[in-house]
Order: C-alpha cells, then structure tokens, then sequence
C-alpha cells in the first residue's frame, strides 16, 4: 500500500524549489500580480494546455519550449491574459522569458511563461520587466505563499497544496529520513472561465466532458527523478481525473496550463512507467490535484454551495465522464441548486443530451441518498426533504445510469445572482 500524506506549504516543499511573488503595478487594485517558481538545477518539465483554438501566446510559447521537456523556472504575471494581442502579445511573452533567463543565469529556452487576467489588452511590459530584479533577489522557501498570491485575479484565497509519499523499498535504520521519499508541491488560481478541457501537445482532451470549451492555471513542482515519458503521462492523467472534471460556467479560457518541473534532487531510483513507483507518483499527483481542484470550486466567483456529481452505470467511463460533466455545467441544474429547487428533471435532460448511452428507463437519480427518479418517473412525492438536501452548503447528487459499470465523478458549484453582477462589469 502506498504510503502517502498531505504536507505543510505549496510549491517551494519540494527540495530545491524556491518561489517569489510581488506587486509590479499590473492590477489597479495594487495587489501581487507577478510570481516566479525557480528551481536550482534543471528540471525535466511537462505541460498540459487548454483545448481552445484560440490560444494566448504563453501557451503557444510553453507548447514549444517544453517539447524538449527542459525547464528550470516559469514566470507568471496576473490582471493581463496576453491574449489577442497580435504580435506584440508574443514579443512580450518572449521578453518576460527573456529577460527572467538573464537575471537567473539560465538559458531562455529553460524558462516557462503563464498569463492570467483581462483578455485584449497589451501587458505593462515595462512593469515587468522593472520588477523582475527584486523578483528574483525575494526567491526563497518561505515565497511559495507570496508567489501562490501573485497569480490570483478573481479568487478570494490562495491556494496551495504539498504531498510526500515514499516509493521504492522502505527507508532502512540507518538510511536518513528522507531516503525513499519525494515531495510534490503546487499552487493554482482560478474562479470563473472555469470549464477546463487540457491535453497534452498534440494530443486532444475529447472523451473527457463535453463538447464545450478557465482560466485556471496551476504549476507543480517535484524533487522526484522522473523520466519525461512517465512524467508526461502521470500529468494527463492526474489533470483527466482532476482539472478536467470541474467546471465554474462552463466557458473553457484561451490560457488554461499545468505545468510541472521534476529536478530529481530526492535522488531516487528513476521513476518509469509501468512500475510500482510510477503508480505511486500518478496517485499521489492526482490526489494532490483533486485537493487543489476542491478549492477552486469552493471559491469559485458568487458560489454559495459546493457540488459533486457521481455518475455510477456507466457503459464506458467516456461517458461516465460525458454525463457527470455535462450534469456538472448545466445552467439550469446551476441556477435550481442556487434557488434550492429540487428540479431533478434537469439533471436528467442533462445526461440525456450528454452524447453517452441513456436509458431513461434504467436511470436512477439520487439527491444526497434521496432517490428522485426510479424506472422512467418521479420515485420521491417528499419535495421538502430535497429541498432541504439542496438547502445545504455542500450537495452530492448521484446519476446511475443503469448500462454497465463505469463511473465518474465532475465538482462545480451553483450559479448565484453574485457571478452575473459580477462578470457583467468584470472589465469595467
């Protein structure tokens, strides 16, 4: 059995990770909105990207860079996306690579780039690029907080999460303490355009939810040694089970990544695929996403309640997955748990328009552990009973399907009156 825990701090828990995080006047609100992960030696690094067709210029310079599955650091800046900016939004991506790679003695090929905030505007370059020295200068263990707080935009907390699970043969007597374990840490954002659909390059995320298209981003780093192949995979499949399974308001953003850099300095046996400790490594990676993927969802912009939907009967877990993420994203299953209205109806159109095998003869739906909908019709008449299931802060509902056996599980939240007030003016 795997032996594996939750740990104190983010980003920096891994060996040789340092972070920073800082005001470099990007936000008019004044707050921290540029951030730096820097680890000190090179890393093997691997990225998934949102499935968007119109994609900002960080994440076609990421898709590049990272096919060499190099990197040693990744400089993020928030309250601009750098998003439909021309070729001006490239050059300054570049710059901000650039310039990072020499403050840090690094190649720029080895720097990572990410943007999160306003689409259509051109970044404060010279901001940046000014605040980049006493960015730099602040690195240290203690700056993964500053730096998890440095890529938020709409989100009311920072959120940050670390793992240490032990792999290979148990440590012996005289073996030190951290012999036969490694530590991943992360830190993400994201509280609206949260409907994430990641792949890796050239890849497609199609089978994982919906046809529909955050931003959400979230970097990870690990002392792990890990071969790129094992690395590459161990993230798909976290990111499948995890980020790609949440949704906000069903709008996929144009700069969605999840980036992680393994430096090896736990200096372990390589970690390959198809071993003990490669399984160890991807569930541990998963459980650390899905704790990151919670948060998101319970702070998601105007949320007041926190929703998981299981869906159970499956015929195949594409549609397990199809079903729970399109229950997940309906606007009317949103708005009825906001005004606590057991509209079970909803939830069911939802799965039948999902494009999975439904049989709404077989279809069992549960409120909590009510049943509402057995053999083609209403099983509950006790509407008060799931009101009152739909009244609390944290609702499960469950979607058998009754066709085979696969199951899949998507979290979002309700659609509160909070969100529309909100993203009515978000520019303005």
């Amino acid at each position: 059995m795997t032996k594996m825990k939750f740990i104190k701090g983010g980003i920096t828990a891994p060996q040789g990770f340092t972070a920073n995080g800082l005001k470099a006047g990007i936000k008019q609100s004044g707050k921290k909105d540029l951030s730096l992960i820097y680890s000190d030696t090179l890393c093997t690094a691997a990225g998934v990207f949102t499935t968007n067709k119109v994609q900002a210029s960080c994440v076609v310079v990421n898709t590049k860079r990272l096919k060499a599955g190099k990197a040693q650091a990744v400089i993020v800046n928030s309250g601009n996306a750098n998003c439909l900016t021309g070729k001006k939004g490239f050059e300054d991506s570049l710059t901000m690579a650039g310039k990072t790679a020499d403050i840090l003695g690094l190649s720029e090929s080895h720097v990572c780039v990410a943007s999160t905030g306003v689409i259509g505007k051109l970044l404060p370059i010279k901001k940046i690029v000014s605040a980049l020295p006493k960015l730099a200068a602040g690195l240290s263990k203690a700056g993964g907080k500053a730096a998890a707080e440095g890529i938020m935009t709409t989100d009311h907390v920072a959120k940050e999460a670390a793992v240490e699970v032990v792999i290979g043969n148990p440590p012996s007597r005289k073996a030190s303490a951290r012999q036969g374990k490694i530590r991943i840490g992360a830190m993400t954002k994201g509280g609206g355009m949260i409907h994430p659909q990641m792949a890796l390059p050239g890849a497609s995320a199609k089978g994982y939810g919906g046809p529909k298209h955050a931003t959400m981003l979230c970097f990870a780093s690990t002392d792990a040694a890990i071969a790129l192949p094992a690395l590459r995979a161990a993230l798909d499949q976290a990111v499948q089970k995890t980020f790609n399974m949440i949704t906000v308001d069903g709008d996929m953003s144009t700069n969605d990544m999840v980036l992680i850099l393994a430096n090896g300095q736990a200096k372990n046996k390589l970690i390959v695929k198809g071993t003990k400790d490669f399984r160890a490594f991807e569930s541990a990676l998963e459980s650390l996403f899905l704790s990151l993927a919670k948060m998101m969802i319970k702070d998601a912009e105007g949320a007041t309640k926190f929703v998981e939907i299981n869906v159970a009967g499956a015929a195949s877990e594409r549609d397990a997955r199809m079903v729970a993420k399109s229950v997940a994203g309906s606007t009317l299953v949103k708005t009825a748990l906001f005004g606590g209205d057991p509209n079970w109806g909803r939830i069911a159109a939802a799965a039948g328009y999902s494009g999975a095998r439904v049989d709404m003869w077989k279809m069992k739906i549960r409120l909590g552990n009510l049943l509402v909908l057995q053999g083609g019709g209403g099983a509950q008449k006790d509407e008060k009973a799931a009101a009152r299931i739909l009244a609390k802060s944290q609702v499960p509902i469950t979607v058998d399907l009754g066709v085979g056996k696969h199951g899949a599980t998507a979290y979002t939240c309700d659609l509160s009156t909070d969100y529309v007030i909100f993203n009515s003016a978000y520019r303005t």
